[in-house]
């Protein structure tokens, strides 16, 4: 019976009652190692099997893990045809959560998934698509984790950040001991052992701090004294064993957490009968055909007590058993790594590691990649052949690309491309270029970049091929992520006619989505928009039909930004929205984050900063964020933050231009540049917003994009500004001097910031004291303090800044205000209000103006449907 653990179990009783009803949970049980995770969701299982289908998988920490090996565990207790031969990742996710949700009895699943801090990505992955899921399903699904690994294992973390939202998610802690539960369990220990022999309770509490693994073990060696480690606990535990049990006991821990019974049987000179007195003694349990340590602390000591020579040896003898098994090549890859044996460590690490790439388990095919690379480099003679090595290096590079290690990435394919170079490969060397030349620009190594992508076109010229096709679209993009219409035409143009002579591939589909998306997004920029829209509406359906994932996220992502940036709100929500929910349904998160990024700019242009602060906090928030993603929340944060006269201010623009900077390209440093003359005129520098806009009038000048040409610009002095190029309406209004006009241009696109700052950098006292209405509307309160500083300068009286009930209130309305706004939402006249409020009808009129203005729709009827949204 357990100790102090009722909480828990009832909890875990309530979230499968929950369950039942078609109300699924996903709880993350977290604990230090040893503290009684296992135990606690074991005895769980047990107590409800009967009203539960109970599944029960492990995460193996002994061995670089084998992509979903816990769901391979679960499947002979789910339902068949879960995994047929050949199945893509996504259709076996969608078929796990279909039985999920309709179990054919009706009975809950109860699915236990433990020590997932060892769990590989592609489990990571399934686990994160359950957890947005499982609000649907009729199943309770308990992972247990150690909660010291969360900061030092890549992508715990991020599944619990990512999953933290969900609806079904639940959390649970299992703490240590109390002293009261350390005596507890002392005192039953005395029950059992012959009289004379007594443990201090209180000291053993103080050495092991409550965690019951500790506790027990040391109640379990039968010392008088408590070892000071727990460690010494198991080996002096161990070492009460005969001789012929120790050495089994030694095959079961290099074997792994699970040992098969019909593999040690094989393995055990003794026969299964020397792991009698391990299992009597609880070292050791058995369940569902596999012997495991009680406890995976245990397994790790008796493994590093294991001299070197009987560890090879063994580790030699258990790959040579699990070869005639057929077992898994991650397993076989281990063994044959620990066994020291190089040529089937190459055969072994290859396969798993192309297994892992297709199921999604990015980290681990690297991981086997790499294995397979150290033994090569240790084979006899000539080794193997340079192509085998040249493709070991080349899918090397690639698994680092996607799983964030860009720079690791490129030193693998530069390696791939130096041999391919020596044999002579033309086409494998130029598209090794290209691939470098993607490498170097996300590493911001653009220079770098280009120099790539102009090899890569040298070596590959000639005939038409794929290769020679990508190296074309790439330039194309290149040349999109400088603003270069011409250029991005130019390559575009060029990429699609060489593919009009390609078969007929998915690859051919693939480039063709590329290459519309580069030409659809420059022609949004700077060219036709409607047609560019359609290009990039017909890269997003080629891609969304052939399921080519990532490029239907980067054609919402592109259709998404250029209506931001252009202030075409509606357009870019419906984008948003849509991207947001194809992303999320295919668990792509560095796109789904980058569009909640691009979310928190739409929502600065509409000034709404509450909108964009939680936009913005919640991407950045993120513990693996991309740097491309991390750009556009740095800025609309300093943005909110600025505008509202808040601190924090300085960090955020710092780590901004760091970005800006490195990446060079004018989509990024406009944006950057915008923001820092913003906050320079916020704080009365006008003159110093006037130099930042100065330093980069060059680069907005060639680029071909008028709106963020003009979002520089216009922070010029307008003895300062050049000759210019085209810049967007607004900005151009703004430029000549048309003050008014601009603050109607940006009037009718939704922008209040926008408008009112046309009008405080107007001059006009009337127009700042409007300039500072709009601004208290959108809490934008450093800019109105500066219109009512600029009034006072002129002589004028300032308006009263509001007070804290107004600013408080999520729209800037007053007390009276809120007042009047529900009035007008049941429809009230104004004459009625002022009626029913003791005010004259003229008061009324003005807070119904004000109000309209304040919340930004244009009649009461608007109004009316505004406040019905708001509450």
């Amino acid at each position: 019976m357990l100790v102090e653990r009722d909480h828990q179990l009832d909890t875990l009783g309530s979230y499968l009652d929950d369950a039942a009803t078609g109300h699924g949970r996903l709880v993350y049980v977290s604990g230090e190692a040893g503290v009684g995770k296992s135990a606690l969701v074991s005895a769980f299982a047990s107590s409800v099997a009967p009203r539960a289908h109970v599944s029960v998988a492990y995460c193996d920490g002994s061995l670089t893990p084998s992509p979903l090996a816990p769901l391979r565990d679960l499947l002979p207790t789910l339902p068949p045809g879960l995994w047929p031969e050949d199945a893509t990742r996504q259709e076996i996710f969608a078929a796990l959560l279909g039985t999920l949700r309709e179990p054919p009895d009706g009975v809950p699943h109860l699915v236990v998934v433990e020590d997932v801090h060892w769990a590989d990505q592609a489990t990571l992955d399934l686990l994160l698509h359950l957890a947005r899921r499982i609000h649907t399903c009729r199943a309770l699904i308990v992972v247990t984790y150690r909660r010291e690994d969360v900061d030092v294992v890549y992508g715990l973390r991020q599944l619990l950040g990512d999953s933290a939202s969900a609806a079904g998610t639940r959390r649970l802690d299992v703490p240590p001991l109390s002293r009261q539960g350390v005596a507890a369990l002392v005192e039953r220990d005395e029950r059992s052992r012959p009289a004379g022999r007594g443990v201090d309770a209180v000291r053993l509490h103080e050495l092991t701090h409550g965690n019951a693994f500790y506790v027990t073990e040391v109640l379990s060696s039968g010392l008088d004294t408590i070892p000071a480690q727990g460690r010494d606990a198991i080996l002096a535990r161990v070492a009460g064993l005969s001789e012929t049990t120790q050495q089994a006991l030694e095959v079961v821990a290099l074997t792994g957490a699970r040992a098969e019974v019909d593999l040690l049987e094989v393995m055990l000179q003794g026969g299964l009968a020397a792991l009698d007195e391990a299992l009597a003694r609880g070292l050791l349990v058995e369940a569902d055909g596999a012997i495991t340590f009680r406890h995976e602390l245990a397994r790790l000591v008796v493994v590093e007590q294991v001299p070197i020579g009987r560890r090879t040896h063994q580790h030699r003898r258990l790959l040579a058993a699990l070869e005639m098994r057929g077992a898994d090549p991650a397993r076989l890859a281990h063994h044959a790594d620990a066994a020291g044996l190089s040529q089937p460590a190459v055969e072994h690490a290859t396969v798993a590691g192309r297994r892992a790439a297709e199921l999604g388990a990015h980290r681990e095919a690297a991981r086997q990649f790499q294995r397979a690379l150290a033994h090569a480099a240790r084979l006899p003679g000539d080794g193997l052949p340079d192509e085998q090595i040249a493709d070991l290096h080349w899918s090397l590079g690639y698994e680092l690309y996607v799983t964030g290690r860009t720079g690791e990435a490129s030193v693998a394919v530069g390696t791939a491309r130096d041999i391919w170079e020596r044999q002579g490969a033309s086409t494998r060397v130029g598209d090794a270029w290209r691939c470098l030349s993607r490498l170097f620009w996300f590493e911001g190594r653009n220079a770098e970049a280009e120099a790539a992508a102009e090899r890569a076109l040298d070596v590959l010229e000639g005939p038409p091929t794929p290769e020679l096709a990508y190296a074309y679209s790439n330039m194309a993009q290149l040349r999109m992520l400088t603003s270069d219409n011409d250029g991005t035409r130019t390559w575009g143009t060029r990429t699609l006619k060489l593919l009009s002579s390609l078969e007929e591939s998915r690859a051919r589909t693939e480039l063709r989505a590329h290459a519309l998306n580069n030409l659809g997004t420059i022609e949004v920029v700077a060219g036709d928009k409607a047609a560019g829209i359609a290009m990039l509406e017909e890269s997003l359906e080629l891609s969304c039909r052939a399921d080519l994932h990532e490029h239907a996220a980067r054609a919402y992502v592109n259709l998404a930004s250029n209506a931001i940036v252009q202030r075409r709100h509606a357009d870019a929500e419906r984008h948003l929205v849509e991207g947001m929910e194809y992303c999320t349904e295919r668990d792509l998160d560095s796109w789904t984050h980058y569009l909640l990024a691009c979310d928190s700019q739409l929502q600065i242009n509409r000034g709404d900063l509450a909108a964009a602060e939680r936009a913005a906090e919640s991407v950045l928030a993120h513990p693996s964020l991309a740097s491309a993603s991390a750009l556009l929340p740095l800025v609309s944060l300093a943005h909110v933050r600025g505008r509202r006269g808040e601190g924090g201010v300085d960090d955020l623009v710092a780590r901004a231009v760091a970005l800006a900077d490195s990446i060079g390209e004018v989509q990024v440093v406009a944006p950057v540049t915008a923001l820092r003359s913003e906050l320079a005129w916020l704080a009365g520098r006008d003159g110093e917003a006037g130099e930042l806009a100065s330093a980069v009038v060059e680069l907005v000048e060639r680029a071909d994009c008028p709106w963020n040409r003009g979002a520089v610009l216009r922070w010029l002095p307008r003895e300062a500004r050049p000759t210019h190029r085209e810049v967007a309406p607004p900005f151009a209004a703004e430029l000549a001097g048309e003050w008014e006009e601009a603050a109607a241009l940006w009037e009718s696109l939704g922008c209040p910031f926008d408008q009112a700052l046309a009008l405080a950098r107007s001059g006009d006292a009337d127009s700042l004291a409007r300039a500072a209405g709009i601004f208290e509307g959108t809490q934008a309160r450093a800019a109105a303090a500066r219109c009512r500083s600029d009034l006072r300068a002129r002589g004028r009286t300032a308006p009263r800044a509001p007070g804290r009930a107004t600013r408080d209130h999520p729209h800037g309305l007053t007390r009276r205000e809120a007042e009047v706004a529900e009035l007008l939402a049941q429809g009230l006249s104004d004459a009625a209000i002022a009626e029913q409020l003791v005010i004259s009808r003229r008061t009324a009129e003005h807070h119904v103006s004000s109000i309209l203005a304040k919340v930004g729709v244009g009649s009461r009827r608007d109004l009316v449907t505004w406040y019905a949204a708001a509450k």
